[in-house]
């Protein structure tokens, strides 16, 4: 059985050819909220690498800003790959560069750099990004071995974290 059209529709005369208008406090409330939301990822998008504890990072003139990557921490008691602590500074210092390719930290940085190249299939690319933070007392060839590591691992873009001083 159908059913008569309702009388309260208009359906000839007034609609159809009708002015539309929009309802303003609805669009104004959307837009409130996206202002709101913006300004909040904005103001939140602070340091993306927080300095570990017991690290004294090196004061620098550098502006440019940190992107995230693999990080690496060399402090004065050891040595930190994203939160795995991989050497002792000290000793790792004093290491040869044949003894260091068969370390633990030659063969983590290996594995994830395997599993960073896997993930390209799935569309995420390997950009190759390392952070290093260093304390400032740190010896120089534990530096330059952590960054000899790095770059037989294809960790070639290496950025030094630093406290900047510029304005």
């Amino acid at each position: 059985m159908a059913f008569a059209p309702s009388k309260g529709k208009a359906h000839g005369a007034e609609g159809g050819g009708g002015r539309m208008e929009l309802n303003m406090t609805s669009l104004i409330d959307m837009f409130t909220c996206l202002l709101a939301f913006l300004l909040k990822s904005f103001s939140a998008e602070g340091a993306l690498v927080t300095p570990s504890s017991g690290l004294t990072l090196p004061n620098s003139t550098a502006a440019e800003r940190a992107k995230p990557g693999l990080t690496i921490e060399i402090g004065q008691n050891g040595i930190v790959v994203e939160g795995v602590h991989m050497a002792e500074t000290a000793e790792f210092a004093k290491t040869d560069f044949a003894t260091l390719i068969k370390s633990p930290m030659y063969a983590d940085l290996d594995q994830r750099h395997k599993a960073a190249l896997a993930m390209e299939e799935y569309g995420a690319k390997f950009e190759g990004e390392v952070i290093i933070q260093g304390d400032k007392q740190i010896p120089f060839s534990a530096l330059y071995k952590v960054m000899f590591l790095c770059a037989r691992n294809d960790y070639g873009k290496m950025r030094l974290i630093v406290i900047s001083s510029a304005e």
